[in-house]
């Protein structure tokens, strides 16, 4: 079996030895799903990543997917995540097999992404309607999820080892006033909800019955207006646009859209979106360098500049 060359790189960077491992089990794992759930196994997924994503058929000639992962803390996370949601704003969990490390997925037909809808304010409508069919799942009072804060933390440490001032100032500055932001969005009567943590326009899918679908959810808990920030700071809001007053007018635009959707204020919107910046991108700081690292500071800078001129950054 051949299998997809991204895939071979993503899992090989990512986890090392355990990767390459996993790899060349990773055939055998996907015979084992065929047997375990009768599956005619079709081909790999044009989006994969960093799991085995592939289209296969049921018994009954229903169309699925199948997505098998090493196994890591997020796909955990994940699974949990497509059990409590149950299909609301989010396609289906078949079944799931945590020996196999395996999950069994409604198919979205015609699956087009978000990211090619071609008007920038309608994608932003549409993610806020899912967002809100999304909040409306309770968490379990027991669960594994982690919370907001938990990763907000594990960024601040990347960014606090990297050595190299030059990039990390910038995030480094902005540590006392993004736990300051989190404290008051734990605060009691705030409520802690199951959030996607990953909803972005490429995350988002088209279904000729359900219409447009989340997929892909990370799992995690917060307050409600953390999950429109992965949305802002990867949905072309910023990267399609090198003129910092176009990113500016975009970034009020999306903020505004959210802000109507969801009933919430544009600050709040504000404060997900720029809580988002400081742990999406403080993640890995204290790695070798990336490439979009030096774009990612520009966008932060502009966040900040609108915020504190908004007055919604102390």
């Amino acid at each position: 079996m051949e299998l997809p060359k991204r895939l071979v790189e993503q899992v090989t960077r990512g986890w090392g030895d355990q990767g390459r491992a996993w790899l060349e089990e990773l055939p055998d794992l996907l015979n084992q799903c065929a047997c375990r759930w009768g599956l005619t196994l079709g081909r790999p997924s044009e989006a994969i990543k960093g799991n085995y994503v592939g289209y296969v058929t049921l018994k009954d000639g229903t169309e699925a997917v199948l997505k098998v992962a090493v196994p890591h803390t997020d796909f955990t996370t994940e699974k949990e995540a497509l059990a409590i949601y149950g299909g609301r704003g989010i396609n289906r969990l078949i079944d799931r097999d945590d020996e196999l490390n395996a999950i069994l997925l409604e198919r979205l037909r015609p699956g087009k992404m978000l990211a090619h809808h071609p008007d920038r304010a309608e994608r932003a409508e549409i993610t806020g309607c899912i967002l809100m069919d999304l909040h409306t799942t309770p968490p379990p009072s027991e669960h594994g999820l982690p919370h907001f804060e938990s990763w907000m933390h594990g960024a601040f440490r990347d960014i606090r080892g990297c050595k190299d001032l030059e990039r990390s100032q910038a995030y480094l500055d902005q540590i006392p006033r993004a736990q300051d932001m989190m404290d008051q969005l734990k605060k009691p009567g705030e409520p802690q909800l199951l959030l996607h943590g990953d909803l972005h326009h490429w995350n988002i899918l088209e279904d000729a019955q359900r219409g447009w679908m989340g997929i892909d959810p990370k799992g995690v808990i917060g307050a409600s207006c953390l999950d429109v920030g992965r949305y802002v700071n990867n949905a072309s809001v910023f990267k399609d646009h090198s003129d910092r007053n176009e990113k500016r007018e975009i970034l009020l635009e999306t903020l505004r859209i959210f802000s109507d959707v969801l009933g919430e204020s544009q600050e709040r919107m504000f404060t997900g979106t720029y809580l988002d910046k400081i742990t999406g991108s403080g993640w890995g700081l204290a790695d070798p360098p990336g490439e979009r690292e030096m774009q990612s500071r520009e966008s932060l800078e502009v966040i900040v500049e609108l915020g504190e001129e908004m007055e919604w950054l102390g």
